[in-house]
């Protein structure tokens, strides 16, 4: 199969900028999950840290109003999907959030693969070295997770644009030196056809130039060599014409 030059310029430039733009962008969605995941963990052990602390006087005294009115306050805080206090026999004291939320069966999200919409975490009610419970909550990542998922979109987007620019860069570029090789290939013709005044002048400075360059100063010396040639084969001509008169009238004599 035989391709053209702008074929293969198309297709090499197209290879390597593929290939670059898919490293780029594992690179940046890699960066781009484990940064979120990170965040995402920090900010959800610091909120049940926090709250671990808050409501620790209540599970000591066993204030369960004053308990749940804090749960409810704290799962209305925006981001929050649930948050529920568990005693040191795993007893649920109070609870209060999304009802599907609060269906899910706690599991620690750090220990899983990447971000799910509902991220849990908890913390321990500690008090003078004891365990008196523990906090989980559980936070709504779904705007999170659609804002990463319109990044990555984006960054497709961009990427494919710039694939196109590059293949319409590499097409016009690939016209521009197939059509100096076209001119090269038209004048190599008529100079075959004995039409020896013709030259290419080419007047760029890059490899293409250099070579029509050479074939100008080659068709140059074709041209002198069979311009030499003619008058040898003149001369040589003129001197046969003498040398038949002269014995020609030798002969008469």
């Amino acid at each position: 199969m035989k391709l053209s030059i702008r074929a293969q310029a198309v297709i090499g430039i197209g290879m390597i900028e593929v290939v670059m733009l898919v490293v780029l962008l594992y690179s940046v969605f890699h960066f781009i999950d484990s940064s979120t995941t990170d965040e995402v963990e920090r900010r959800a052990q610091s909120i049940a840290r926090i709250f671990a602390a808050t409501a620790a006087d209540d599970v000591l005294s066993l204030d369960l109003g004053s308990l749940q009115s804090f749960v409810d306050a704290a799962a209305r805080t925006p981001g929050t999907a649930f948050a529920r206090v568990i005693d040191y026999n795993g007893h649920l004291l109070a609870e209060a959030g999304n009802p599907d939320a609060l269906r899910h069966s706690f599991q620690r999200s750090r220990e899983t693969d990447g971000l799910s919409e509902l991220y849990m975490a908890k913390a321990a009610i500690v008090k003078a070295g004891l365990n008196y419970g523990t906090v989980e909550i559980g936070l709504d990542l779904r705007e999170q997770l659609q804002g990463i998922e319109q990044v990555k979109r984006r960054s497709l987007a961009i990427a494919g644009l710039e694939v196109l620019a590059a293949a319409l860069f590499s097409i016009a570029a690939g016209y521009y030196l197939v059509r100096r090789l076209k001119h090269i290939r038209r004048i190599l013709g008529r100079v075959n056809n004995g039409e020896y005044h013709q030259r290419v002048k080419d007047t760029q400075l890059d490899e293409v130039s250099e070579v029509a360059a050479e074939i100008d100063r080659l068709t140059e010396r074709v041209a002198w060599e069979k311009a030499a040639s003619e008058r040898r084969i003149a001369e040589l001509e003129e001197l046969n014409g003498l040398l038949q008169k002269r014995f020609s009238e030798q002969r008469r004599r």
